[in-house]
């Protein structure tokens, strides 16, 4: 919801796509430079504390955004700001969590554990672009930011109820933070997955999904649509990952965890090619499926596989690194959202996905064709 909300709003108030950006920049870059800090954090503290903080700093944030829409104080730069406090909470977040479903049920399910934490996430993408368009085309911003507080809400009461199942063992005299983080990258580098992994993921999350904060843009510019077109061109892309999801928490156990994030790596950039090229709503609600359906597959495996490559003390870490990877989204998203201001969101789409394609092939292709080994 937040991404569509923020995302249509940021367009109506500026008319920028490059401002559009900013917002998203705001809301990612956080995790860029505090991920590896809130791996460590994740190690050294209790992670159901660390979720009870996260869920409940949502909460606030969302109550202040719902506080200055409804009393039409909006403006672009507070808007601005409290998308990057959703980013830190969001750095925080994402190392406790998938940590703690490692912690909960082991390296054996941690695979079927992870695809279905996706699937819950993936419901959420379904759900939540199309509430946050029809709120936005009926209710006005206001009514998306009540429902954010709502689910925020929802979310403190499930974490309440995990903190006598993770299983919590924090290191009894912890090394210097700055030594931990230089030990943890250094034994990243030295394993070929996770090296694969974490250089994909950056390939990924710079050149390919910063279309995802551009879609207002093709929504409105090349589909001519609204905030309801833009609500089924995201949740088209949670219907594709819900499926991708469950079809891997089905056989995640058994499933060659290397080539299927190879494989979903090298198909995607060509989905969003195609999709750069369509002119029809429903041609590129297929193409979303499919978008989807890729990106189930990468983000599934990519936790996985840096799971099972780490130590059992340093899974937060690893974690903490993986979500640094990720965060440099918002570099891409400046350099994408220049492009479209420019050259138009569909060429800009199509050029940042060749350049995914080149960058990413010749790891990944390697990744298909062998095997790959992981700590059990």
């Amino acid at each position: 919801m937040d991404l569509v909300t923020v995302s249509w709003i940021a367009l109506q108030m500026t008319g920028s796509p490059f401002m559009v950006a900013v917002a998203a920049f705001a809301r990612s870059a956080p995790m860029m430079v505090l991920g590896p800090f809130a791996g460590i954090v994740a190690d050294r503290v209790s992670r159901a504390h660390l979720l009870l903080v996260t869920q409940a700093g949502g909460a606030v944030i969302a109550l202040s955004l719902l506080a200055m829409f409804s009393l039409d104080a909006a403006a672009y730069w507070p808007l601005v700001a409290l998308e990057g406090g959703f980013g830190i909470l969001w750095s925080l977040d994402f190392p406790a969590r998938r940590s703690a479903l490692f912690s909960i049920l082991g390296a054996s399910r941690v695979a079927q554990a992870v695809s279905l934490e996706t699937v819950s996430m993936q419901i959420a993408k379904m759900v939540g672009p199309v509430v946050a368009g029809a709120c936005l085309a009926s209710l006005g911003p206001a009514a998306c930011y009540a429902v954010m507080v709502a689910a925020f809400a929802v979310g403190l009461a499930a974490a309440l109820g995990l903190r006598r199942r993770i299983e919590e063992l924090p290191a009894a005299h912890p090394a210097p933070i700055f030594a931990t983080l230089a030990s943890g990258l250094a034994a990243a580098w030295a394993s070929p997955i996770a090296r694969a992994v974490l250089l994909i993921t950056i390939a990924m999350n710079v050149l390919l999904f910063p279309y995802q904060q551009l879609m207002s843009v093709f929504a409105q510019d090349v589909l001519a649509g609204g905030p309801r077109t833009l609500g089924l061109l995201v949740a088209a892309d949670g219907v594709g990952a819900l499926a991708g999801a469950l079809a891997i928490a089905a056989y995640g156990g058994s499933l060659p965890h290397g080539r299927l994030f190879a494989t979903a790596v090298l198909v995607a950039p060509f989905a969003l090619v195609a999709f750069s090229a369509s002119r029809s709503l429903a041609v590129s609600l297929v193409l979303m499926v499919a978008m989807g359906i890729a990106e189930s597959g990468f983000s599934a495996m990519q936790s996985t596989l840096v799971l099972l490559s780490a130590p059992a003390h340093a899974r937060g870490g690893a974690m903490g690194i993986l979500s640094a990877c990720i965060g440099t989204q918002p570099l891409g998203t400046l350099a994408i959202g220049a492009i479209a201001g420019t050259l138009g969101a569909p060429r800009a789409f199509a050029l940042n996905a060749i350049a995914a394609l080149a960058v990413i092939a010749p790891v990944a292709i390697p990744l298909v064709r062998g095997r790959v080994t992981t700590r059990r």
